[in-house]
């Protein structure tokens, strides 16, 4: 993708019909080097809407200033555009798209992506050819308009020359500078009227090639245009809400905050949006993950309110009641009543005050997830729903989160630690995406490497969700040794049985705690239990 045309701020905002200002033009021009996207529907909609560049920018600024206008003086050859984003703007549709783009740098430019697309999309053949005679014709007019007035400036300039030169020379003959210089200024006069007619000229015939494509101000022609210029308006407006709205949608059902979701850069945002709303298999998959993610959020945030432990801390005032041992003994010294009553006085004896502070970082969550050949499907959505909902609790709830994807005894399983609960939307994804599809099912390898990543944490009170569909084969050596460890540093063992099919959790119930929860029964309820035993 070969680098945009250069354009400067001024020349930008010649193009311009709303009221944005030169940090805005700069702030568009930014992001139009950043995106190859902006790029590539200027450069496609130059063929059709000459000066695209300009109405790109005013719709981002549509979009993201809070209260934004568009002018009434825009020039004739931008009257077209002025008028359709005039009639989005008067739309509930883009009330409704505003409310979601006002600030927010990634639905500004993606509302204006898509905007736009709509926009050049829709404009007629014959439209198109009227506009580049209409833009032609009004850089015709601006260059002539730029001569007649350095004409008439130097015109100008002269004859005050001339009129400097006389009064010099007095009353009687004038002096052959002054009357050289008044020829210079006569010849200069009758320039500047002749590029004053030429511009003139020029201007009548752009203002007619804009009516001739927006119709005589008050006919009937110009109300049918501005009618059908509004609809394209409204057009551009409604997708653009939809595909906000969209991915609005996205970012809440997988847990992405726009703030982390850009940090790498917008243009590297849209392509992982856009790699999860063109994956057919995700689509099933979030609704689960959105309903299960809720579920992960009210649980959190109830645990918060109930886990929070009381701690003192200090304050001034003059409550005697909660003043502290050593304020109360000063009140009752001879020696130190005097100090101690000015301290009351002024409000600042040292009090005795509590505050509630959550009880936040707990042991890691670990969550093992069977990638053998036979979770492919239904068990697979299930289960990436389940580990991607852990993983927004333990996120919620500053835990460390630790991903093991197992399959077979020889298979190269997935390891990840994320410290904190911090998984960047990427490796979100990446956890979605990964599949072993191995041969055969191993439960020693995770178990161990659950176990060894909590050694290595140095935590107790870790939880590991174990998600399987079927059962594998453990020694008794094994389970002695890990029943033991798993005593000794307190962790909580959850079986998640996908039981779609022919399934058995005979092995799962010797080392996970309490009732095996099956997915095929995965209600609200059910969902919930998960998080209760964590």
């Amino acid at each position: 993708m070969k680098a945009p045309k250069t354009l400067s701020r001024a020349d930008l905002q010649k193009l311009l019909v709303t009221d944005a200002d030169a940090f805005t033009a700069l702030r568009f021009l930014r992001q139009r080097e950043r995106m190859p996207a902006l790029a590539e529907l200027e450069a496609a909609g130059e063929q059709k809407l000459p000066g695209t560049a300009g109405a790109l920018a005013d719709i981002y600024h549509v979009l993201w200033a809070a209260t934004p206008v568009v002018r009434d003086d825009a020039p004739s050859d931008r009257s077209f555009f002025a008028e359709i984003l005039k009639g989005a703007m008067a739309t509930s549709a883009y009330e409704g798209l505003h409310a979601q783009t006002r600030f927010s740098e990634l639905a500004s430019i993606l509302g204006t992506l898509t905007m736009g697309d709509t926009i050049v999309a829709n404009v007629s053949k014959g439209d198109a050819k009227k506009l580049q005679e209409s833009a032609d014709a009004q850089n015709t007019a601006d260059e002539t308009e730029a001569e007649a007035q350095k004409a008439e400036a130097e015109a100008d300039m002269l004859g005050e020359l001339a009129e400097q030169a006389q009064s010099a020379g007095g009353a009687g003959q004038p002096s052959s500078q002054a009357a050289g210089l008044s020829a210079q200024a006569a010849e200069a006069r009758a320039q500047a009227q002749a590029a004053r007619a030429a511009a003139d000229t020029a201007q009548a015939q752009a203002d007619a090639a804009a009516e001739s494509l927006m119709g005589k101000p008050g006919s009937e022609a110009a109300a049918k245009k501005l009618q059908e210029l509004a609809r394209l308006g409204l057009a551009a407006a409604k997708r653009a809400k939809e595909k906000v709205e969209e991915v609005s949608e996205t970012l809440q059902t997988w847990g992405f905050e726009e703030g982390e979701l850009t940090r790498e850069g917008i243009p590297e945002a849209l392509a992982l949006l856009e790699r999860i709303q063109n994956n057919k298999a995700f689509k099933d998959f979030a609704k689960i993950l959105g309903r299960i993610k809720k579920i992960a959020a009210r649980k959190a945030r109830s645990k918060e309110q109930a886990e929070g432990v009381r701690v003192t801390k200090f304050e001034t005032g003059r409550d005697i009641k909660r003043a502290v041992s050593s304020e109360l003994v000063a009140l009752a010294h001879p020696a130190l009543r005097t100090k101690a009553l000015t301290r009351w006085s002024r409000g600042e004896l040292r009090l005795r005050g509590e505050e509630a502070k959550q009880k936040m970082g707990e042991g890691p969550v670990v969550v093992c997830e069977d990638g053998s050949g036979s979770m492919e499907g239904a068990k697979q959505v299930w289960a990436k729903a389940t580990v991607l909902a852990l993983a927004y609790y333990a996120k919620l709830r500053k835990r460390s989160f630790v991903w093991i994807h197992y399959g077979a005894r020889d298979s190269k399983n997935v390891t990840r630690v994320y410290k904190g609960g911090r998984l960047s939307p990427r490796e979100t994804l990446e956890i979605a995406e990964t599949f072993l599809k191995a041969s055969g099912t191993d439960f020693e390898r995770p178990l161990t490497d659950a176990m060894n990543t909590i050694r290595i944490e140095g935590l107790k009170k870790a939880d590991i969700a174990f998600i399987t569909d079927g059962d594998a084969h453990v020694t008794e050596a094994f389970l002695a040794e890990f029943l033991a460890e798993k005593r000794l540093r307190g962790v909580n063992v959850v079986g998640i049985l996908c039981d779609v099919g022919h399934t058995s959790d005979a092995t799962l119930k010797r080392f996970c705690d309490g009732d095996i929860l099956r997915a095929s029964s995965f209600s609200d309820a059910d969902a919930q239990e998960v998080f209760n035993r964590l």
